[in-house]
């Protein structure tokens, strides 16, 4: 008797088990919204294995075509099954059927309640494929003349991603408007996404679009990120996007975490669209070597106005509302925008604007100055970076207040008055930055006469005369008396890392003879009343009358030292 090692099948379609995904909202505190909902679909392989199709795709090569399956199995046994031999075959509209390779990877046999997914793969050196229709489980038995062939399974297939750039790589996937809540189709997992920003960035290696994704949990248990990518597409080309998270990323139940792609851009590209991609590993038999096979599953579009967190009105002085999943500023820590003046800087060629921000422990124990990075947008959407002072301190005590200054350099055409300021994480998806805040608010004007603000100091000149002395070898000297009125904000902690005052001399030609730096800590600081400061470390050969005193807020940033003129003394 011939063996047999299958019975004949009939070829059955079995509906099983429905999955529905739901979503989640966006920000903590944000409404709820409903995600694009991915259906999968089991059927019965044999009486304890059941099948869905996770992914197909028919995508272009350089010579012709690569077809890719990947069927998901379930041993709803309670012993291990063998997986049936067979040939995995996919079916096209117009009559034509390929067979495709397994992976050497694939599993042979299931344990009990065991998932296991087959990925088989295909090179044609045809481009005229057609649309695909089917996909079929076919048992080929061998031991027979003519060999006999069992369809054990044949499944439908609604979703085939056919690749390639532009408008043609979204046809037969899913398109979504920027902002929608979505599952990822055919993929075995309860959790949702939802893009929330999305920004161009010019890095040591090029221009690089940085894609946030939120995930959310609404399931009952924990459960990991799955592993996909997120690509670009332009108009002619389409752009691998790289997951930045090197580690897994796992959610409890009701959990909410932030996962980051990033893309590299050629010069000149702009994207029109990203594509969710789905992705499986296949390994040849004959050579071992392993391969990423990437099926597009939906796409949205490239938001046009770079799509992030929209900028809040804010009143300067007011705590900040930070992203709620935001780990770079402690819940204990409260953070202020004290201070933003734009001024102009004589004889430098470019203005700088001075952004100063309270940092405040609220907590019963020292907690680390938190360190975030900022950027200044003007109503035109020009940003400029800011630059934070050197060297802050490292820990905060608790009840105290701690400030710490940006910097940025303007353009002497920059005439705008509102602002977008946004705070940087530069740490989630490093070496890429994801907005923790964005205000809007306005540039604060600066004091003409009377009090000048220095944060934490208001600051009032009744009186500055600067004299000159003639010294043995000749040469000027220059002597500053100040009559200053100085305040102080309690809690509020100045160390040696705080601002400085310079004090320039310009002569009538526009030259700087001579300057001086005051402090507001230390032994020769700056007090109330009538002091003296001796520049008798700078000298000139000429002496220059008449001339003019330029008082400056001085910030050391790692680019060197940021100017704010503060008063001009004629």
């Amino acid at each position: 008797m011939k063996k047999r090692p299958w019975k004949s099948l009939l070829t059955t379609l079995v509906v099983g088990t429905m999955i529905v995904q739901g979503g989640t909202a966006v920000w903590a505190a944000d409404a709820a919204s409903t995600a694009t909902t991915a259906s999968s679909v089991n059927y019965g392989l044999t009486s304890d294995i059941r099948a869905a199709v996770k992914s197909v795709s028919a995508t272009p090569t350089a010579t012709g075509s690569q077809l890719a399956v990947t069927v998901r199995l379930y041993n709803g046994g309670a012993q291990v099954n063998r997986v049936p031999e067979h040939e995995l075959r996919v079916q096209t509209t117009n009559g034509l059927t390929y067979t495709l390779k397994p992976s050497a990877a694939n599993k042979a046999s299931l344990q009990p309640k065991e998932i296991g997914e087959l990925v088989y793969v295909s090179t044609v050196d045809t481009k005229e494929i057609g649309a695909i229709s089917q996909v079929s489980f076919v048992n080929v038995d061998l031991y027979t003349y003519p060999k006999v062939e069992t369809t054990l399974l044949a499944l439908a297939t609604p979703s085939v991603w056919y690749g390639g750039t532009g408008s043609t790589a979204l046809q037969g996937i899913d398109n979504l408007a920027w902002g929608d809540a979505f599952a990822i189709p055919g993929v075995n997992s309860g959790l949702t996404y939802k893009p929330t920003e999305a920004t161009i960035q010019n890095t040591a290696t090029g221009r690089v679009a940085l894609v946030t994704l939120l995930v959310s949990n609404p399931g009952a248990g924990r459960e990991t990120v799955p592993t996909f990518r997120v690509d670009g597409l332009s108009a002619d080309k389409s752009f691998e996007g790289k997951r930045t998270e090197t580690a897994p990323v796992t959610l409890e139940a009701g959990g909410q975490a932030y996962v980051h792609y990033a893309i590299q851009l050629e010069n000149g590209a702009d994207l029109t669209n990203l594509v969710v991609a789905s992705t499986d590993t296949y390994v040849a038999k004959d050579s071992g070597q392993a391969a990423v096979i990437a099926t597009g599953k939906l796409a949205f579009p490239w938001p046009a106005a770079q799509g992030g967190a929209v900028a809040t009105t804010y009143t300067i002085g007011q705590p900040i509302p930070f992203d709620s999943l935001s780990k770079v500023v402690d819940k204990t820590t409260q953070v202020s925008l004290m201070e933003l003046h734009l001024h102009e800087n004589p004889g430098e060629g470019y203005q700088t604007a001075v952004a100063k921000f309270k940092l405040t422990n609220t907590s019963t124990s020292p907690v680390t100055t938190p360190t975030f990075q900022t950027q200044l947008t003007n109503a035109h959407g020009v940003t400029y970076t800011g630059s934070r002072q050197a060297n802050v301190t490292a820990t905060m005590n608790p009840g105290l207040s701690y400030v710490v200054s940006y910097s940025f350099i303007v353009p002497q055409s920059e005439e705008g008055k509102n602002f977008s300021l946004k705070l940087l994480d530069a740490q989630s998806a490093a070496p890429y930055t994801t907005t923790i805040a964005a205000l809007q608010t306005s540039l604060q004007d600066e004091e003409k006469d009377g009090v000048i603000s220095l944060y934490p100091f208001d600051l009032k000149f009744n009186d500055v005369t600067v004299g000159t002395q003639t010294t043995a070898q000749l040469m000027y000297t220059y002597k500053f008396r100040l009559d200053l009125d100085i305040k102080q904000q309690e809690n509020v902690v100045v160390d040696n890392n705080f601002s400085k005052l310079r004090f320039e001399i310009v002569d009538n030609a526009g030259r700087v003879v001579g300057s001086k730096d005051a402090t507001f800590t230390g032994v020769n600081k700056l007090i109330s009343g009538q002091q003296v400061l001796d520049a008798s470390n700078i000298s000139s050969e000429q002496f220059s009358y008449p001339f003019t005193v330029n008082v400056y807020e001085t910030i050391d940033t790692p680019e060197g030292t940021a100017k704010r003129l503060v008063k001009v003394i004629k």
